[in-house]
């Protein structure tokens, strides 16, 4: 048996102006490198989420990058941190120059996700027969929860809870109703870490071992999670709301056409034509 893990780290340039993220990165590091020290057997996959786009960090096909061995150091240790580090430069160097006082929007998390999910199923294709491999995602989180990727993200939620991926959150800033979502629909970890220097701490005490063994473990209790829908206009948790009947898109006030799926609707029309015939059928009553 082996484990892949797969990590999302959130790039948004916007965030990161205000942080460190040599910081987080380097504690990604030290969870890869002891991910792969349990097991030589595990695999480990890393992809950086922004708000325009989602980018392969480890592996990836650039061969330029070699590692060396230094101070009983293992080759491919240094060679994954190395591209992991300049990947993440390149991306976060691509990125414009954040605005001051400029807002931050959601990153691509759930297109981040679902990168994720394809990736561990063609992982899981490739494995050999009589060999069990395991799969579960960390994603880190930082900016806030994009209001326009409920559905994107529930869809993704429900694919690894068919497929048996669990989802584990870390987030560093304001607090995620869609992570903490994620991981209790999927039997994953949620935790947020407000201070960052002790962030490789956590990573190594509740993330590095696996599912099963945490039940075993006295790692931080969950939060109460909120599982009401958000609405795809502003982003908002509620009780009672409308829903288009193509797309499942929630919203908080009658649209006559979905954001989503562009459907058109009629409910207004259709309420005051039934407001009219009972009117009628009361006078016809009346009369008779």
């Amino acid at each position: 048996e082996s484990e892949l893990l797969v990590v999302l780290v959130d790039l948004h340039p916007v965030w990161w102006a205000d942080h460190k993220l040599s910081e987080v990165v380097q504690s990604v590091l030290v969870l890869l490198n002891s991910h792969l020290l349990n097991n030589p057997l595990n695999q480990v996959a890393v992809y950086g989420y922004l708000n325009t786009g989602v980018h392969m960090l480890h592996p990836t096909t650039d061969s330029t990058v070699v590692g060396e061995c230094k101070s009983g150091k293992f080759e491919g240790f240094d060679q994954m941190n190395t591209q992991l580090v300049l990947n993440v430069r390149d991306v976060v160097l691509g990125c414009d120059e954040p605005e001051p006082h400029q807002a931050i929007d959601g990153s691509l998390l759930g297109a981040a996700l679902l990168r994720a999910l394809c990736y561990c199923n063609v992982t899981n294709k490739a494995v050999k027969s009589g060999h069990t491999l395991h799969t579960r995602i960390l994603v880190i989180k930082g900016s806030p929860d994009g209001r326009g990727q409920y559905m994107t993200i529930m869809n993704a939620i429900f694919a690894a809870q068919k497929n048996k991926i669990a989802i584990d959150s870390v987030v560093l800033g304001e607090e995620s109703t869609y992570l903490e979502q994620a991981s209790e629909i999927t039997g994953g970890t949620y935790l947020r870490v407000s201070d960052h220097s002790a962030l490789t701490q956590y990573l190594l005490s509740v993330f590095l071992m696996s599912i099963e063994f945490r039940k075993t473990f006295n790692i931080p209790p969950p939060n109460k999670v909120d599982f009401r829908a958000a609405c795809q206009c502003h982003g908002t948790m509620l009780d009672t709301g409308f829903v288009c009947s193509v797309c499942m898109t929630v919203y908080c006030s009658f649209r006559a056409i979905c954001q989503s799926c562009n459907a058109h609707f009629k409910l207004r029309t259709a309420v005051k034509k039934v407001k009219k015939t009972a009117g009628k059928r009361k006078l016809e009553n009346g009369k008779s």
